[in-house]
């Protein structure tokens, strides 16, 4: 896999990035990206120290690595290198004030998502677990495309990983998605029909149950409605990262 790491040098970022050597089967090649106005030369020599770093991972020995400097805004540095680099997944560290909840979809994030087609994992201040179980929620009464869960088979999955797919049928309309067809996945389906089912129903129990949550880019609705309703007295803190897929 061809695997873009997003880096503005924090903690947060290198966390995000360590993850990601553990989350791809076999070798794969690491691009690491810093964008801003800054001159590029000061921008490739923290590059190349961050690489030097991540390569000092256990889980770097099979993967191979380069840098990405671009004296540029993000969203266009993103663009240029996915086009160029064939990327097959970017990865990026949780942002905004609490970085260790899956409320940290901050706006650097969001931005990449909506703007940058091509899949985006969100890493939050988590070790990496192998996924055995991921949650997709999906809102019936938009159109995906679910070719694009084929990218977990490119993913560290377990033997059998269980993908637990919470289908919102907010119209009551009798909507179902037909085509789920994964190889190795055991499927487990359930119809929820109230906006209210979203925190009373499936984030409780995803937060106790998923190493992975997975959305649809065109669905990231279903995300503000789960976590910016979300406070600290109402859920425990947790470290999910998510998988964010466009289709």
């Amino acid at each position: 896999m061809n695997v873009l790491l997003l880096t503005d040098f924090s903690a947060q970022a290198f966390n995000a990035a360590r993850y990601a050597l553990n989350s791809t089967f076999g070798a794969s090649i690491f691009y690491v990206l810093h964008a801003s106005s800054g001159e590029a030369t000061t921008i490739g020599e923290s590059l190349v120290k961050m690489i030097t770093k991540l390569q000092k991972e256990p889980a770097a020995k099979k993967h191979s690595f380069s840098s990405l400097p671009f004296s540029d805004n993000l969203i266009n540095a993103t663009r240029k290198a996915v086009a160029e680099k064939k990327i097959d997944l970017i990865v990026m560290g949780a942002s905004g004030k609490n970085t260790s909840n899956i409320q940290g979809l901050g706006g650097n994030t969001c931005n990449v998502v909506k703007k940058v087609k091509c899949p985006v994992l969100v890493v939050p201040n988590c070790e990496f677990l192998k996924w055995e179980r991921l949650y997709l929620p999906i809102d019936l009464r938009f159109p995906v495309n679910i070719e694009a869960l084929r990218l977990l088979q490119k993913l560290p999955v377990a033997e059998n990983v269980a993908l637990d797919v919470w289908e919102f049928d907010l119209n009551n309309s009798g909507a179902k998605i037909s085509d789920f067809r994964l190889p190795n996945f055991k499927l487990s389906r359930k119809t929820l029909y109230k906006e209210s089912d979203f925190l009373e129903q499936f984030w409780p129990e995803a937060n106790a149950k998923a190493n992975l949550i997975v959305l649809f880019a065109r669905q990231l609705h279903i995300s503000e409605k789960l976590l910016n309703r979300i406070s600290a007295v109402e859920t425990k803190r947790q470290n999910l990262p998510v998988l964010i897929l466009h289709g």
